[in-house]
């Protein structure tokens, strides 16, 4: 079993973060993020020792003058980050990310060496 932990780093602090389930079988590690109004191009994977950052902003959508104004805000906006630590050995050859209905999904491959540090791309579908 991998163990996994999450490390803030206290020089980037957000009002809000995306939550996450972590999951893992037999051939890899699962992150999935819940990253609704989250363009792809806004978010940002790396892996840089045995941490997976994911970091991104999500941009307020406020009404156009002369179209309302708001009588509820509850929804989080603004820069955010999440670190998570993974306690195995990651192939980032074949780990891969992808963006679906607000969930991005990273599949971290499991291998018997460390690798280097790098960035995830991320498909979106």
């Amino acid at each position: 079993m991998a163990y996994f932990g999450f490390e803030p780093d206290e020089r980037f602090r957000s009002t809000w973060g995306p939550v996450i389930d972590v999951y893992e079988n037999a051939r890899e590690i699962v992150i999935r993020a819940e990253l609704p109004g989250v363009r792809r191009n806004d978010i940002h994977l790396r892996w840089r020792d045995g941490v997976l950052t994911i970091t991104g902003t999500k941009e307020r959508q406020i009404p156009r003058p002369g179209h309302g104004r708001f009588l509820c805000m509850e929804r989080q906006y603004g820069r955010f980050r999440r670190d998570i630590a993974i306690k195995a050995p990651i192939e980032l050859g074949n780990s891969a990310a992808e963006l679906r209905n607000g969930v991005l999904r990273v599949r971290l491959a499991k291998t018997a060496s460390r690798g280097p540090e790098a960035t995830i791309p991320i498909e979106e579908r």
